[in-house]
């Protein structure tokens, strides 16, 4: 079942395109791509726009099988943002222990490039947090959408029977 992630047509030119794969596919293909070197590449450098997830599948759409299938979705976007919150907490926690090993002018260089560096890293686990609570709340509304489909079939079903 594709559940629209923005418009209901398709993208051009996407109507011949294979299935965007099983929905632990689309999450892999997801967290891949942005934990990835490029994803990492465009948070430090801020190359462009930030990615913003979508559907996994062709024009923007999520492709599920079941309410359930989604709901294990995502419980494990959900552990995936709470280990990247441990992440960066613990970089947090390291960049407040970095000191000057001595007195001297290279001691406090080299302490400051490391603090910058750590910094990076924790600027890095904020944007990657940011978008995993982006991808889960989509998936929630995905998931929302699907009950009330599923719940408008069970009483149009009812209805015929009775």
């Amino acid at each position: 079942m594709g559940v629209p992630d923005g418009t209901n047509a398709p993208s051009p030119g996407t109507e011949n395109e294979p299935p965007p794969g099983t929905p632990e596919e689309q999450v892999n293909q997801e967290i891949n791509g942005q934990t990835g070197v490029f994803g990492w590449w465009r948070s430090l450098f801020g190359t462009g726009e930030p990615y913003e997830a979508g559907g996994g599948g062709t024009g923007g759409k999520f492709m599920f099988a079941s309410v359930e299938e989604l709901d294990s979705l995502i419980k494990r976007w959900e552990d995936e943002r709470d280990g990247i919150q441990r992440d960066k907490d613990a970089i947090a926690e390291a960049y407040g222990l970095i000191k000057d090993p001595a007195g001297d002018v290279m001691s406090r260089v080299q302490a400051g490039a490391s603090k910058d560096s750590v910094a990076n890293m924790w600027h890095h686990s904020d944007a990657m947090l940011r978008y995993a609570e982006n991808y889960i709340q989509k998936l929630k509304d995905s998931r929302a959408q699907i009950q009330v489909m599923e719940d408008g079939a069970h009483d149009q079903m009812r209805s015929v029977q009775a």
